[in-house]
């Protein structure tokens, strides 16, 4: 019926013509109940009528003109299966009091043979025997639906006195609900008036001090109800034990008390703790304790009588809120006892903050336990290794590193620069990782000298001898050869101490790079060499030896009796300079006629063919000696013929290069840079004064040069004019240029002086006549006495 009133009437009007359809409908119900309406606010009214619930909204067509057309849509219509005594709007819900009539007994509804006026009127009535039956009324329920019809909350109303005997007419609801409370409505309702989505409200819709309040009404008492707030809530669901949602609650609801947050926080905690439930507990205690120091503090205390810290550790705050300093070393010192917890002590003191503990007393109390049988795991040692890090004690820790075998030892040291205090046991370094260790000795291989490092591997070789593990010996001699090859790389006189052992240790396991080893060291014993290379039968390095010890003829023996190899004896030979070698080549390479053949096939460039020829003694077949005579022979004239192109070409450079020394000594110098000397009336030394300038034999005297740009070391070397003292040339301006060196104490300044003769020819008669019209004005460098002038 509301779906179809429209009109342009007043709200008086619109509530009089609601009040007469309650009228009407109430006329037309069976029951006895009145149609219920509630206002909220101006645009929004709420009707329950026997089982129907509607809320209709007021709309303005048009203008906003008091006299516009006004309409009411309906936006919200359901069916209870109980009668609506009563309805008021709840924050975005709706309350509903309604009234569940039934017979005395355990139906709940009367039976088929009474009427429905006699089972709401709490009469009598007969069925059909004509028996006479009591009836009695359920209590009235208060119910808080959804506009979406999903029921809320419900709660029977047991404590009304004599509910059994009130009919459904005799209650009523009434509400003091104020209207800034009221907008909670709206957020039911979208833009076209159309029943928005819903979904659960807060528990706590309505402001501070504008509480609504419900009354129920009743023939004999009058029930005053609140709506139930965050705190209520939270109280029924820990009776219920339904913590995880007393949880949501007082997370969402930041109105809630201290009190009602720590009691949700206790009661949940205690209930997982009696199933046993530690884990979830620790988990919880985030969301739970928050940042409430005292209760953090009291359960780190029950955990530990219970000894489940290990499951608290990973959840317990070190910052808002941090605790006493007591609650985390009793947790740290917990975990000492159990071999198991170890590893999870080890992650609190490299996570926590050092101000949390007493970093001294945790490392007695770690060192003690280390000390205990059963208690120097791995973990604990690095626990000791991290304190004592804390503790600036990096060379305890580093002693626990090393005996940990720890890889990141390297960057610990690199870090604290600690590989100085390694001393003997620096090899240790090179059992846990060979080439990070040998690397960073040769990067730091003037801080930690061979003299330390070597002893230290012989020492460890020599432990592994005594205990009788060969294998092992053979690997530390083999780091120690690998450690001073490096070094030899690094810085050839690093390990000079050392070349005599290096030898043997090439020779056995690099014997490809003994022969470089010996070229470039001059650090061993060439005996010692000589012994290590013929025990292991090295024949070009013991040539090399011989040859450096003068001993040439004995490695020239090596060469052709152990290696045949003409080529290297030749070499070795041209490298000796030495003429008799070359018979001693001959006369051995004769007693082969393979060595014989060979050495003319190679012997044509560098000595006469003449002298092996006439060697070879008659009936030696040689093979090919035809073809090899014609090669020995050209080999000799095309050598003989470079030898002459070269000499050619030496002389005519020669001779071009002396024409050029000639040309440019004979003439004056390029340029120079000179200084006008005061000659003083009284000596004949030359006073300081004028300006350094540039003189260019094309360009005459030029700019002046400041002092500290003159070429050479400044302050040893001054150059200083002055007139030449006669009667010659008085024409022309005569002047010498010296160059003056610092004079000892007590010596002659101008006996250190060489000089040149300076004479410049000026434009005139004089310098037309002898030809020097084309030329500047230039002065003429002479070459006096003794001169020394950079250039």
């Amino acid at each position: 019926m509301l779906n179809s009133i429209h009109s342009g009437c007043s709200r008086k009007e619109l509530v009089r013509a609601c009040a007469d359809m309650s009228c009407c409908l109430h006329g037309s119900n069976a029951e006895g109940t009145s149609c219920q309406l509630f206002w909220d606010g101006e645009q929004i009214l709420y009707m329950g009528w026997h089982q129907t619930i509607k809320v209709a909204r007021m709309r303005r067509k048009g203008t906003a003109d008091v006299d516009a057309l006004r309409t009411v849509e309906v936006v919200v219509s359901f069916q209870l299966d109980n009668l609506v005594v009563g309805l008021a709007p709840f924050g975005a819900d709706i309350a509903v009091l309604v009234h569940n009539p039934a017979l005395n007994g355990s139906s709940p509804r009367p039976p088929n043979n009474l009427t429905a006026a006699a089972a709401l009127s709490g009469g009598t009535a007969s069925d059909a025997t004509g028996v006479s039956t009591e009836l009695q009324h359920e209590p009235p329920e208060l119910k808080i639906f959804t506009w979406a019809r999903e029921e809320v909350a419900a709660d029977a109303l047991f404590f009304i006195t004599g509910y059994e005997d009130f009919e459904a007419s005799e209650y009523a609801l009434a509400t003091c609900y104020l209207p800034r409370t009221r907008a909670s409505s709206q957020v039911r309702l979208n833009g076209s008036g159309a029943a928005a989505p819903t979904g659960r409200q807060a528990t706590k819709w309505w402001a501070d001090g504008e509480e609504p309040i419900y009354y129920v009404v009743s023939p004999k008492e009058i029930i005053v109800g609140r709506p139930r707030d965050g705190g209520d809530r939270v109280t029924w669901l820990l009776e219920h034990s339904r913590y995880e949602q007393a949880l949501n609650i007082i997370e969402s609801d930041v109105t809630l008390a201290q009190a009602t947050r720590e009691q949700v926080a206790g009661q949940y905690l205690d209930f997982l703790v009696s199933q046993d439930n530690f884990t979830e507990a620790a988990a919880l205690m985030p969301r739970l304790l928050k940042d409430n120091a005292a209760m953090w503090e009291q359960w780190v205390y029950m955990f530990a009588q219970m000894q489940r810290l290990p499951a608290m550790a990973p959840h317990i705050p070190i910052e808002h809120p941090t605790l006493r300093q007591t609650a985390y070393e009793m947790m740290l010192h917990a975990f000492l006892l159990n071999r198991a917890d170890h590893s999870i002590l080890l992650a609190l003191v490299k996570d926590w903050p050092t101000h949390l503990y007493s970093a001294t007393t945790l490392t007695e109390a770690v060192l003690h336990r280390i000390r205990a049988p059963g208690g120097d795991t791995e973990a604990l040692l690095q626990v000791a290794a991290q304190l004592y890090q804390i503790q600036g004690r990096y060379d305890l820790a580093l002693a626990i590193y090393l005996r940990q075998q720890q890889p990141a030892v390297f960057d610990f040291i690199q870090e604290h620069h600690l590989l100085p205090v390694l001393h003997e046991r620096v090899a240790q370094l090179l059992s846990i990782d060979e080439e990070r260790a040998t690397q960073l000795l040769m990067d730091q291989y003037d801080e930690v000298p061979a003299s330390t490092v070597v002893p230290s591997i012989q020492a460890e070789q020599q432990r592994a001898l005594d205990a009788g593990d060969t294998s092992e010996a053979e690997v530390w001699r083999h780091r120690l050869h690998h450690y001073l090859d490096q070094l030899f790389l690094k810085d050839q006189t690093a390990g000079a101490d050392y070349h005599v052992l290096q030898v043997e240790l090439y020779a056995d396991y690099a014997p490809g790079q003994l022969m470089a080893f010996l070229v470039s060291s001059q650090w061993y014993r060439l005996e010692g060499a000589l012994q290590v290379c013929e025990q292991r039968g090295l024949v070009r390095e013991q040539v090399f030896i011989l040859g450096r010890m003068g001993n040439a003829s004995d490695a020239l023996h090596l060469i052709i009796q152990r290696l045949a190899d003409i080529p290297q004896a030749i070499e070795f030979v041209q490298m000796q300079r030495d003429d008799q070698l070359w018979e001693l080549l001959i006369s051995l390479a004769l007693e082969s006629p393979a060595l014989t053949g060979e050495l003319m096939d190679n012997i044509g460039g560098y000595v006469n063919p003449l002298r092996l020829l006439q060697r070879i003694p008659d009936g030696m077949s040689v093979e090919g000696l035809r073809d090899r005579l014609v090669h020995i022979i050209a080999d000799f004239r095309t050598q003989t013929s470079l030898r002459e192109g070269c000499n050619t070409i030496l002389h005519t450079d020669c001779l071009l290069l002396a024409q050029r020394l000639y040309h440019e000594v004979r003439h004056a110098l390029s340029h120079l840079y000179v200084k006008p000397c005061i000659p003083s009336a009284s000596t004949s030394q030359a006073e300081a004064g004028g300006q350094w300038q540039h003189w260019h034999a094309g360009a005459g005297l030029g700019a002046v040069v400041d002092q500290q740009d003159l070429p050479g070391p400044q302050g040893t070397k001054q150059l200083h004019l002055r007139r030449k003292e006669g009667p010659d040339d008085e024409d022309l301006e005569t002047v010498w240029v010296g160059i003056e060196y610092p004079a000892a104490a007590g010596s002659d300044v101008a006996s250190q002086t060489s000089n040149l003769k300076f004479r410049e020819q000026r434009h005139g008669k004089t310098a037309r006549q002898k030809g020097m019209d084309s030329q500047p004005s230039l002065p003429s460098l002479v070459v006096a006495d003794t001169a020394i002038l950079p250039d």
